[in-house]
């Protein structure tokens, strides 16, 4: 539970407990003497409101409204009067405002002869038009120093303000150009500001090399001013921006050398340099050199030592720096603490993350409280999923009134997402946006709603939220295509999820390898190889580069097509591309050779994994356990079975299959060790898979062991978790023959119900009325026809065991459910045994009755069966 939100009455469920103490490593926030006391009935958004009274920044600016309108006659506000409507606009400090109320003055002074403003006001018009730095402003700061040039002569700061709103949207040379031809028609001489504006323009638009030049000749003398800080630090800037390090280096160098005085963000850059190099003997040495230059490190320094040391985990350090800034009384601000809140989310230097997350907002001052501080908070605690104090949070900030932004809702809905109970988040975000009738204003809230539904392969709701989507025009990005793609894979609708692509690539999204790579895998896994390869070189068409993953799937779905020669193909292909394998490929490529029986090229490619240091993991030793099982060599398979105990692997129950029926396929069954593997699957509580039941089905059956047969039958009926499974037809007829051996008529009445019912995961797709929820949903499985063979091996156990009620039922089911037709050695077998017996009679004369009701064509047939078997 969080520790950020204090007890407090109003608050909601989610309240959070009070901290007990406050961790040394977070004290530097708050200066020994300067903590303001604790009240353990305050709650966070109490203890972090904007200003004791609550106002807000709006409220201050109708202050301040009001103080320039108060104490006028109401005559001064008459449009006669342009000074003081100007002063008003030039006062919002609103560019449209003032371009609105000048074109409206200038039009009613056209015919006056004098200047309707002095030069003072028309400075002050263009300083807000530089402050405002749009393309607008500056188009309509250009048409006002034109006017302007009428009546008044500019100085050298009007041409100053004019090259540096223009320089930003314009071709530098050409500005410059205009810059020089004002400068000499008034006979004004450019400053060093003139100077750092182009230097800053030139750079910005790429001319570095033009920047350079005006820097050397300010430097050689060639103009008439010299370089001051503001140029050193516009062009140590310009490098850093760039990654030219050197540079910026040398030019330190040379600032020291001219005599100037770097300034604090100098400094601070050149510091922030050396942290992020882990250099801090470098870093404090720039400090010292702070100190040379009569300067003292301010918060950003400090915050810049502290975010470096953080990520190294050096709390000792940290201590240091926190007693420098007490004794220095250097006080955090509201950007230093939100960015101090990410860097111990990030570096988790203690366990008790919520003590040092509320030092560090008791130390924020009040009136630097921003939302963007709540929306950080948030977002801790979201990613580390401590949902109750993100929850708190929350609910006191509605509480107290206070606006919550999509950023603040999304760090919780993105953290019940994360943390599996996204049914939290439906009733978050429905409680949020829906009932408010409000909108997200981005995609990444329905991004994270579609993910949480993708998690839960809730097709229908994801759906729903990208429709709802459409409704509000918001574009989906890439990802949320990609999650329905995903969804539709998952709910085996291959045609919506190609509809999802054509929809991406009319969108003109660019589509990821992992959207294609997930088609493929799905057209492998279904044995649709020439899609997956359509798919493939669709990929290849659009630009998109495959990645490792991507060859890793090409070659398992050649596996499937038992195209083996063409896993060689991609190999070869991705490392002409510069891909290199990861274990999963090379684990597939000694797979695919395995098959093969090809046993030196899977040592060769075991060698390659061994040297690019990739370490084996359980899967790559059952492929490989596996490839010398198939060859026989059990003595080399029980080797690498003890190897992966010596590595102290934990076993899975594929592993464990894999031993297993490497012994069930020699031609004398070791039913001890086959015992020992499946006590040992016990011991670990390992789930079977279906393949370990079949391969124990076919080896007992084909050995002639009824009584294992029916004991391996009941240990699958017996499992916890049912085995959802599709018993192969050799399985069928030994479990069939065992049963009728052994005369188990329950379980043959079981064994057939797995033959014709299909699992449980196989229900029937929904209608379109059960979709709109008018009729109840049915969860009725569906019949399917099992193999002749089974059909007549089922038969004669039953006729075996005189189950003449079962054989009549299964006839007549078998028409309705199963659309099954007897053959004529089922018809002849059945119809043999019971014309046999004069006893039989009535079950004769019914079941003949059923058959002429459903197969009329065999009638005959069936007659001269009863008739022959009569007369022998």
């Amino acid at each position: 539970m969080g520790a950020s939100v204090d007890q407090d009455h109003s608050a909601q469920p989610g309240a959070l407990t009070p901290v007990k103490s406050r961790p040394a490593i977070t004290s530097f926030l708050a200066p020994p003497g300067t903590e303001r006391p604790h009240n353990p009935h305050e709650t966070i958004a109490d203890s972090l409101r904007i200003g004791a009274s609550g106002t807000s920044e709006t409220s201050g600016t109708n202050t301040r409204c009001q103080s320039v309108f108060s104490g006028r006659d109401p005559s001064d506000f008459d449009p006669v009067s342009p000074r003081l409507m100007m002063n008003d606009a030039v006062n919002s400090r609103n560019a449209q405002q003032i371009w609105h109320t000048y074109t409206r003055l200038v039009r009613k002074n056209k015919t006056a002869s004098v200047a309707p403003f002095t030069d003072s006001q028309y400075f002050r018009i263009l300083r807000c038009f530089q402050a405002t730095n749009t393309v607008s402003s500056a188009k309509w700061a250009r048409t006002i120093y034109e006017d302007m040039k009428v009546y008044h002569t500019p100085k050298i700061t009007t041409l100053n303000t004019m090259l540096d709103l223009l320089i930003r949207h314009e071709d530098a040379d050409r500005i410059i150009e205009l810059f020089r031809n004002d400068a000499a028609l008034y006979s004004l001489a450019p400053n060093v500001r003139s100077y750092n504006i182009m230097i800053r323009g030139l750079a910005t638009q790429g001319q570095i090399k033009v920047a350079q030049q005006i820097y050397s000749d300010m430097r050689s003398g060639a103009l008439p001013v010299r370089p001051n800080v503001a140029t050193y630090s516009t062009l140590m800037s310009m490098y850093a921006k760039r990654g030219m390090q050197n540079e910026a280096d040398r030019m330190l160098d040379q600032m020291f050398k001219d005599g100037v005085k770097p300034n604090m963000w100098i400094f601070n850059s050149v510091i922030k340099r050396f942290v992020s190099r882990r250099d801090y003997a470098g870093a404090r040495k720039v400090i010292s050199m702070m100190g040379e230059s009569e300067m003292r490190p301010d918060v950003v320094t400090y915050s810049t030592l502290i975010d470096g040391y953080a990520r190294d985990g050096n709390q000792e350090a940290i201590a240091e720096i926190q007693a420098e800034m007490a004794a220095n009384q250097i006080y955090p601000n509201a950007r230093t603490i939100t960015s101090t809140i990410k860097v111990f989310a990030r570096s988790g230097l203690d366990t008790d993350i919520d003590d040092q997350l509320e030092a560090v907002l008791r130390s924020l001052p009040q009136e630097e409280m921003r939302e963007h501080t709540f929306g950080v908070l948030m977002n801790v605690y979201g990613k580390r999923q401590d949902l109750m104090a993100a929850m708190g949070i929350f609910n006191h900030m509605k509480s107290k009134g206070r606006p919550i932004n999509d950023v603040i809702v999304n760090s919780l809905l993105d953290g019940y997402v994360r943390s599996d109970q996204f049914p939290t988040a439906v009733t978050v975000f429905h409680d949020h946006f829906t009932a408010r009738n409000i909108r997200p204003s981005t995609s990444l809230t329905y991004n994270i709603m579609i993910t949480g539904c993708c998690k839960q392969g809730d097709l229908h709701n994801a759906l729903h939220y990208y429709h709802e989507m459409n409704s509000f025009h918001i574009e989906p990005d890439a990802v949320i295509f990609s999650r329905l793609v995903q969804l539709y894979l998952e709910h085996h609708q291959l045609d919506n999820a190609h509809r999802m692509l054509r929809l991406m690539r009319n969108a003109r999204l660019k589509i990821s390898v992992h959207t294609f790579t997930m088609l493929m895998d799905y057209m492998s896994n279904t044995r649709d190889i020439r899609g997956a390869l359509r798919c493939y070189q669709e990929m290849l068409d659009l630009g998109v580069q495959p990645d490792v993953h991507c060859y890793t799937v090409l070659m398992n779905a050649q596996i499937r097509a038992r195209n083996y020669a063409g896993c060689s193909t991609i190999y070869e292909h991705m490392l002409e591309a510069g891909v290199q394998p990861t274990l999963p490929t090379l684990t597939t490529l000694i797979r695919a050779y395995a098959l093969q029986g090809n046993l030196d090229k899977v040592k060769e490619y075991w060698e390659v994994m061994t040297d690019s240091d990739l370490v084996p993991d359980l899967k790559s030793f059952t492929v490989l356990m596996r490839a010398y099982g198939q060859l026989g060599n059990i003595e080399m398979a029980e080797f690498i079975f003890k190897e992966i105990s010596r590595k102290q692997i934990k076993f899975d129950a594929l592993a464990l299959t894999t031993l297993t029926s490497i012994y069930c396929a020699l031609p004398r069954l070791n039913i001890s060790r086959i015992d020992e593997i499946s006590a040992m699957m016990e011991e670990l509580e390992l789930e079977p898979t279906p393949e370990y039941f079949k391969v124990l089905f076919d080896s007992y059956g084909e050995h002639g062991m009824p009584d294992r047969v029916i004991k391996t039958w009941r240990q699958l009926q017996g499992l916890e978790k049912p085995l959802h499974w599709m018993p192969t037809t050799s399985n069928l007829l030994h479990l069939i023959e065992a049963c009728r051996d052994r005369g188990y008529v329950d379980t043959l009445q079981a064994v057939w119900r797995a033959a014709t019912l299909e699992p449980a995961t196989a229900l029937r797709p929904r209608t379109h009325r059960e979709e709109q929820g008018t009729v109840p949903v049915s969860m009725e499985r569906r019949m399917h026809r099992p193999m002749p063979e089974v059909f007549t091996a089922y038969l004669n156990a039953l006729l075996t065991h005189n189950r003449f009620s079962e054989i009549e039922e299964l006839l007549d089911r078998s028409y309705h459910d199963m659309g099954l037709i007897p053959r004529t050695e089922d018809l002849e077998l059945l119809f043999t045994g019971l014309a046999q017996y004069g006893f039989l009679k009535k079950e004769l004369d019914r079941i003949q009755r059923v058959v002429a009701k459903h197969w009329p064509d065999v009638v005959p047939m069936v007659d001269k069966v009863v008739e022959n078997t009569r007369r022998i």
